[in-house]
């Protein structure tokens, strides 16, 4: 997209702040714009109008880990609502992600990852944000096993990919206490490319719009992505996984897979979105990382 079709900030948020647009930044759910003052370059962030009531705690995380010291963006302004969306403006945060992407990038990663948890555990008091339930919940939602049979006789083979493997962590769950897990804030895409370093040094962590209150190893998701183990083994550096950890590590990360598939599949359903397959849920759910492999068994594939 060229300078001259990016979208355009309201004129009411220009006019508010005393600000100028610079370039669109893109995004998924929430946009973003480089914006300037006189003096300085900011980040504005607009949100979908039906996310007004739940800014709050993203808003409420980043401040307390920037106490604690973190470089986490700041609100800078009280948000405003323009345009159907809700409008904030951030600090811009300095630096670029690694090029680097190897073992060595993943086992720092997996150490920040731990410390950011030595942070994010104080933060427990906030409780859930609205919209969002821990790992087994997730998967021991009764309208998504329904779902995802209703899917299967639509795309066939995903569909029962799927099902096996829901039907595969369910049971794992079960024998787990959870009461006994720990829950804490999760930043919830502690990737690469939310990461910025200067000269070498963590200079900003990005994207917390989907930051919270779940089980510690629920944060691997999409950090150990089922195949970098370097990230937890990094992790261990700085936090040891205990035997219950352990144990939780795959039935979390297949939970996170099952996120929103209900809602895709009603869409589908009813016609609102294109049937389609679940391409990225089901390559994360065949993977089979080397050192949980006793743990799980193999996809025996579709009787014939």
């Amino acid at each position: 997209m060229n300078e001259t079709e990016s979208p355009s900030v309201p004129q009411v948020c220009l006019d508010r702040w005393s600000i100028k647009q610079v370039k669109h930044l893109g995004g998924r759910v929430n946009q973003h714009w480089l914006v300037e003052t006189d003096s300085s370059r900011l980040v504005l962030r607009g949100y979908p109008e039906d996310q007004v009531q739940d800014v709050w705690y993203e808003h409420e995380v980043m401040r307390r880990l920037h106490q604690l010291g973190w470089p986490v963006a700041t609100v800078v302004e009280d948000p405003i609502s323009a345009a159907d969306r809700l409008w904030s403006l951030f600090t811009l945060l300095p630096g670029a992600p690694r090029v680097d992407k190897g073992p060595d990038e993943r086992r720092d990663r997996g150490r920040l990852l731990a410390e950011l948890h030595e942070s994010t555990s104080a933060l427990a008091d906030m409780g859930q944000w609205r919209g969002f339930r821990k790992a087994d919940e997730v998967v021991h939602d009764p309208t998504l096993v329904e779902a995802i049979r209703e899917y299967e006789r639509i795309r066939p083979s995903h569909g029962h990919i799927m099902r096996w493997h829901l039907d595969k962590v369910r049971r794992a769950f079960e024998p787990i206490e959870l009461d006994d897990a720990e829950t804490i804030v999760l930043h919830s895409d502690f990737a690469p490319w939310n990461l910025l370093f200067v000269d070498g040094k963590l200079s900003g962590v990005l994207d917390f719009e989907s930051t919270h209150l779940n089980y510690r190893v629920s944060d691997f998701a999409l950090s150990w992505r089922g195949h970098q183990d370097e990230v937890v083994e990094g992790y261990e550096e700085v936090h040891p996984l205990s035997d219950f950890d352990q144990n939780l590590l795959c039935p979390a990360y297949w939970s996170w897979l099952f996120i929103g598939v209900k809602q895709r599949i009603e869409g589908m359903i009813s016609g609102q979105i294109p049937i389609h397959d679940f391409d990225w849920q089901v390559e994360h759910l065949l993977r089979r990382p080397e050192f949980y492999s006793e743990r799980l068994e193999p996809y025996p594939g579709p009787k014939q």
